[in-house]
């Protein structure tokens, strides 16, 4: 029902969107408009499958066949874009559907310029580590290998942007909160210090009805890339518990700042978040997570012809690590005062650009375990591609991080074709 109601409302849009306007002053994009609608998108097929049996999901990781339509046009001063996926889920056996964008644009005088409506969002300087975009993640995807852009879930906000000497900004507003399409069991199994190991029992968190808030001050000064961020909202994933004892998001507030500029041959970018647990403020309470300081080190080039490396070093510290050992049911399994993660990515493209050979890779010395991206795309022609790759993880314990997942290790293939 609700792929037949995405696509009935994408469709109806479209055709609006080509009506001939009755006056003679609509911009020219609207007079060049044929009555064939030039609607863009692809068709997919992915397919993947875990590489051991596991005795909490089934085999098939994943196995979608995806229809995405898009569309952009502009009525009087008003961008309007629509992008809309509908899709056969074959891991739930479910029709879903979904726009991943459906917003407006517009100007206000010369500095000011606003978006209204579904779209993805996303800022900061980090390579799948995110300390200060507080912006919807869907970590089902990433884990089963769709397309990295589904990495990012859509927000439903107002966006403003202005344009100033002293410095740009942003300001997002979310009305309800959007959280990420969170590890609930569904696709992945998953460590719960509750239950006391690996489960895979889905379930659906308490979600508060509340706003969110992001704001994000930025200028490029002598080539250098600086920003100052906020957030007011809620934790993004589920690592709380209500009274009840039901899965749920606690309050929170980000402050950080960030620079990228080059260094030698590269780009090094920083960045710096403080991670304030607005219910949790002396780390007593173990079903809300402490408070954290988050940083980032980052660093790129290109190695030899066509091949670029890039490095990154995050640290999470957590504060009041002493309290919250004190008074969790399971210090044993609590996470390390000072959390580091090690990642490469190495890219490597041949002359036709129609190659690329990917490895990405996260390491974590203080829990000892790991994740491996390889991965492999081909552009056949202009409308034709394919892609394949593995999820590995891998380490010495089930509660940590990468190691929750590491009986879900899959292979992937995607093939597309694109209109």
């Amino acid at each position: 029902m609700m792929t037949r109601i995405s696509l009935l409302a994408l469709m109806v849009s479209l055709s609006v969107a080509a009506q001939e306007p009755p006056q003679d002053d609509w911009d020219v994009d609207w007079q060049e408009e044929s009555t064939t609608l030039p609607v863009q998108g692809f068709a997919e097929l992915a397919l993947g499958s875990r590489l051991t049996s596991s005795q909490w999901n089934p085999r098939v990781s994943l196995a979608d066949a995806r229809l995405r339509l898009e569309k952009s046009s502009q009525w009087q001063h008003v961008s309007v874009t629509a992008k809309a996926d509908g899709w056969y889920d074959g891991v739930q056996q479910q029709w879903r559907g979904q726009f991943r964008e459906l917003s407006a644009g517009f100007s206000l005088g010369q500095h000011l310029d606003v978006k209204a409506g579904r779209q993805i969002l996303t800022w900061g300087t980090g390579d799948y580590l995110f300390l200060n975009d507080l912006f919807p993640k869907d970590w089902q995807s990433f884990f089963a290998g769709r397309h990295d852009e589904y990495l990012k879930a859509p927000s439903d906000a107002v966006k403003v942007s202005g344009y100033f000497d002293l410095a740009n900004v942003d300001l997002v507003w979310t009305p309800k909160f959007d959280p990420d399409n969170y590890i609930n069991g569904d696709y992945f199994s998953f460590f719960n210090p509750w239950a006391g190991g690996i489960i895979a029992l889905g379930f659906d968190a308490l979600t508060p009805r509340s706003d969110e808030w992001a704001l994000r001050l930025f200028k490029n000064l002598d080539g250098r890339e600086m920003a100052f961020y906020a957030y007011d909202g809620y934790s993004k994933s589920p690592e709380s518990l209500s009274p009840e004892g039901i899965p749920t998001f606690s309050r929170l507030r980000v402050v950080g700042a960030s620079i990228r500029q080059t260094l030698g041959a590269g780009l090094f970018n920083a960045e710096l978040a403080y991670h304030d647990s607005r219910q949790d403020k002396d780390g007593s309470n173990p079903t809300v997570p402490n408070s954290q300081w988050r940083l980032l080190l980052g660093y790129e080039q290109e190695l030899i012809t066509r091949l670029t490396g890039g490095f990154q070093f995050y640290l999470e510290h957590t504060l009041d690590h002493s309290a919250l050992l004190a008074h969790s049911p399971f210090p044993q399994w609590e996470k390390e005062q000072n959390r580091v993660v090690l990642t490469n990515r190495l890219t490597w493209r041949n002359a036709a650009d129609d190659l690329t050979l990917s490895l990405f890779s996260f390491y974590s010395p203080t829990d000892q375990d790991g994740y491996l991206r390889p991965s492999l795309n081909h552009r056949l022609d202009d409308n034709w591609s394919w892609a394949a790759g593995l999820n590995l993880f891998f380490a010495d314990k089930q509660h940590t991080f990468f190691g929750q997942f590491k009986d879900n290790n899959n292979a992937w293939l995607r093939v597309r074709y694109g209109f």
